[in-house]
């Protein structure tokens, strides 16, 4: 089986638990999905690890997949991992660490570790689109997660009137 790695990495001025709380909220993959994937929640079962989560994603209007995801580890608010279960992939593993390089910001480090189906057909459509197509989603969720949570923490420092 042929693994290939995406790493990616945003700096969010907003709290560490907010960050990781915000990732663990399934409501809020719909806000983050670019506009070509929709992503509908069918079912949740538990709470932290080993939770299961089951999702229809729709891929530009026409591609439609479930996925069964379950947390494979979850250390509030360093890391968190998830595992496809059931899927279009051969293998998906999302795992998200959180640190703080400094009061102000944390720092949201994203890998994904994932392997096509069929074979030599399935490198080739990585190599043609699906690498492609997944770094620009997680360019995207970046960038939205970074808005979301930067408005809302924002604090607005006001200068002191003489």
């Amino acid at each position: 089986m042929n693994i290939h790695t995406i790493d990616s990495t945003v700096n969010i001025a907003a709290p560490i638990e907010a960050v990781f709380d915000f990732h663990l909220d399934t409501n809020n993959l719909s806000l983050i999905s670019p506009p070509w994937v929709k992503a509908t929640l069918l079912r949740e079962e538990g709470t932290g690890e080993g939770k299961i989560i089951e999702m229809k994603m729709t891929m530009f209007s026409a591609f439609a997949s479930t996925w069964v995801v379950r947390i494979e580890e979850y250390d509030r608010p360093w890391r968190l991992t998830d595992l496809v279960l059931s899927g279009p992939f051969k293998y998906f593993k999302h795992t998200r660490t959180f640190s703080q390089p400094c009061a102000a910001v944390t720092q949201l480090h994203d890998k994904l570790e994932y392997a096509l189906p069929f074979g030599f057909i399935g490198e080739l459509a990585n190599a043609v689109s699906v690498k492609k197509m997944t770094e620009e989603m997680f360019e995207y969720r970046h960038k939205q997660t970074k808005e979301i949570l930067e408005e809302k923490f924002y604090i607005q420092e006001v200068a002191a009137l003489n």
